[in-house]
């Protein structure tokens, strides 16, 4: 039962939800006033943005930790029928605003310094201009209230975050990336329209509301896979994620931050708002259907992201893997809830949102840090980069922290919310029909799997960008970050290893969405109080602290550290050069690559990856000595090469054809299609 605030606090509460939107919608308009200012510009847009944000952190978290409440937000009808904008508030709108406003501020405070490499180069203005824009229209989209506003501010969002992928246009990897996100993010929208005007023709509404009986349960399955192939595709699940490795490395790394950390979860937003809000759940293969569409996207995502060198790519393909973890949580809570298993949906569905707000906070540090390795090398290959470390001690610590959370290991928040996963799942097995079980087992060896391969992933990177000696240039003569670049990453790896320590500062107002949602809570399942060494997170006899995982850890580590002390305290020591191989001095050729670090995993997984080589050789004085030797290695997209290329062709070849047929040029052509058209609307109309 839902239940209103007091009307003091509904007021507070919609002059904080406006007062965010009016900072946003001023720091817009203050970026295009100081156009040609970009200093003056940047440093207002980005405070008033940070204000903004705050102010959304402020009333989302009073809403989750307030009482129960549906908080009616803006009721507003145009003049064109059926052109309505109504927003609202509940705890899932909350929710997802606050992980936009947290992403928000730490990106914001990060751009004061990051955008000083745009000054006199490209237009600032416009592009806080547009920053801002797509914030508001995130928000907006959260808090939608019927289908009509939803499609509005989704497709603003579409359009502006376009506009933000392609703002280096000049270079020709932008446009080609921004063109084939505008086709993919329409071509999700269009299976979106049809779904919205099914429930529109069948429930006689156009508010999100309950549809009851009024849509039939073979049309609720329809629906259902229009809405996963829509908000599918935004989201980036395999094979619907073919934008997803282009437009983030070409976007500026602090919109690959909100995109990867905020707007691809958008799409988990309005899954859960219309499966849950709209059709209801009553059918357990709804579930199945999402978890293996997850476990494909999170094995898929990381195997292919091992295989990159561009490290923005990566960081994409790993954004695909974690929208892979937070479907699989939401298709075990679907499956378990139509299944009358309460409890384990709740802690699924627990298990889902945690990791998606941690995905948000560790994913945006690393895309952040991407952007300071970018600021300061200015290359995207890992295979020229080597000994940051020394260079930009900071920005390498700060990267390697948030690498640590986004691989599980304790006590950071990527290991709380994995480990909820596996015991939702294991619980799955325990409790659930046989054909969810066999899932569920499958699911656990898929998040193993990935669980070792991104750690494989993030050793690779680091080890080879940050540790040795400089591959080139670039990465010689670099120095560290501003500082707002630095705070801003700062606080999202803060944030990490909080929520890693005190998993139930995040739990305990989920807590409310899942009741809001599910009608269930878990927090009696869980034990434990906000002190360190007491986080101990139980369900169905499966139990684990964070805190105790790390003490034991380092026990551990002391363990062996003393045991090698020990052993070798009889021996003598003795100093010798290091083996150069016989070149005299080791220098970075003689370095481990990236290519040939992830080269087993290549080996052993050539059938994904379809490996090709390339040996250039530039002949020299005799066939034993060459001037010089390139060896290429690449890999294929088989999604690319297998799907989107044949159907690529095939709309091509058909579009050729139909040309002939309809764009004749003759105008007594057209003028039949105008008749043939009025003909046909005149006789439909008659008829109903």
């Amino acid at each position: 039962m839902l239940v209103l605030f007091s009307g003091g606090s509904v007021t507070i509460m919609k002059t904080l939800f406006y007062l965010m939107l009016t900072l946003y919608a001023f720091a817009a308009a203050v970026s295009l006033i100081l156009y040609s200012r970009h200093r003056a510009g940047n440093i207002l847009a980005n405070i008033l943005s940070m204000a903004a944000s705050l102010g959304g952190i402020a009333f989302s978290l009073s809403f989750l930790l307030g009482p129960a409440v549906s908080l009616p937000l803006l009721a507003w009808k145009g003049y064109v029928p059926y052109i309505t904008v109504s927003l609202g508030l509940d705890s899932l709108s909350a929710f997802f605003i606050l992980c936009l406003t947290l992403l928000s501020f730490c990106v914001s405070l990060y751009s004061l310094g990051y955008l000083t490499h745009y000054y006199n180069k490209r237009p600032v203005g416009l592009f806080n201009c547009l920053y801002n824009l797509f914030l508001i229209s995130m928000a907006l989209v959260f808090t939608s209230r019927n289908i009509i506003s939803f499609l509005l501010f989704w497709e603003l969002m579409s359009l502006v975050s376009y506009a933000l992928v392609v703002f280096e246009a000049e270079q020709p990897e932008n446009s080609r990336a921004g063109l084939i996100y505008l086709i993919m993010t329409h071509a999700g929208t269009a299976f979106l329209i049809v779904a919205f005007m099914l429930i529109y023709t069948f429930t006689g509404s156009l508010e999100i509301a309950p549809a009851g009986d009024a849509i039939t349960p073979p049309l609720k399955n329809l629906i259902f896979f229009l809405l996963l192939i829509g908000f599918g595709t935004k989201a980036g699940v395999i094979p619907l994620h073919v934008w997803l490795p282009y437009a983030h490395p070409t976007a500026p790394s602090n919109i690959s931050a909100l995109m990867s950390g905020i707007m691809i979860k958008s799409a988990v937003y309005g899954l859960i708002l219309f499966l849950f809000g709209v059709l209801g759940v009553s059918t357990a293969w709804w579930g199945m259907t999402i978890l293996v569409s997850g476990c494909v996207s999170t094995v898929l995502g990381i195997a292919y992201a091992l295989m990159e060198n561009n490290y923005k790519r990566l960081l994409a393909y790993s954004s695909i893997e974690n929208i892979g973890i937070i479907m699989m949580g939401l298709g075990i809570s679907v499956a378990a809830f139509a299944g009358g298993h309460e409890t384990l949906a709740g802690l699924a569905f627990t298990a889902s949102l945690f990791h998606l707000i941690n995905h948000t906070l560790f994913k945006g540090a690393l895309f952040l840090g991407a952007g300071s390795l970018h600021y300061a090398t200015h290359t995207k290959d890992i295979e020229h980069l080597g000994g940051l470390l020394k260079k930009m001690p900071y920005t390498g610590l700060l990267f390697i922290l948030a690498s640590l959370s986004i691989s599980a290991i304790p006590p950071f928040n990527g290991f709380i919310s994995e480990w909820l996963t596996y015991q939702s799942l294991f619980s799955c097995i325990l409790e659930s029909a046989t054909e969810l079980k066999l899932l569920a087992m499958l699911a656990i060896a898929a998040l193993a799997m990935a669980g070792a391969l991104a750690a494989y992933c993030f050793v690779k990177l680091i080890g080879i960008a940050f540790l040795g000696l400089p591959r080139c240039d670039c990465a010689k003569k670099v120095r560290e970050v501003p500082t707002g670049m630095l705070a801003g990453m700062g606080l999202l790896t803060s944030l990490c290893l909080i929520f890693g320590l005190f998993p139930r500062l995040v739990i305990n107002p989920l807590d409310k969405v899942v009741r809001e949602i599910l009608n269930v809570s878990i927090l009696s399942g869980l034990q434990g109080e906000h002190v360190f060494v007491h986080h101990t997170l139980e369900t169905h006899g499966s139990g684990i602290s964070p805190a105790y995982a790390l003490l034991l850890g380092l026990f551990l580590v002391l363990a062996v550290f003393a045991a090698v002390k020990t052993a070798g305290a009889k021996s003598s020591k003795r100093i010798y050069g290091t083996w150069d191989c016989g070149f005299g001095k080791l220098n970075a050729r003689l370095q481990y690559t990236a290519t040939g670090f992830s080269k087993p995993i290549r080996i052993v997984l050539r059938g994904l990856y379809r490996p090709t080589r390339q040996l250039q050789v530039e002949p020299g004085p005799s066939p034993y000595y060459h001037k010089s030797m390139k060896y290429i290695v690449s890999t294929q997209s088989i999604f690319e090469k297998y799907f989107y290329g044949p159907l690529t062709g095939a709309v091509t070849n058909l579009s050729r054809k139909l040309r002939l047929v309809v764009q004749t040029g003759s105008v007594h052509i057209y003028l039949v299609y105008i008749f043939v058209t009025m003909v046909v609307l005149l006789v439909y109309n008659r008829a109903n």
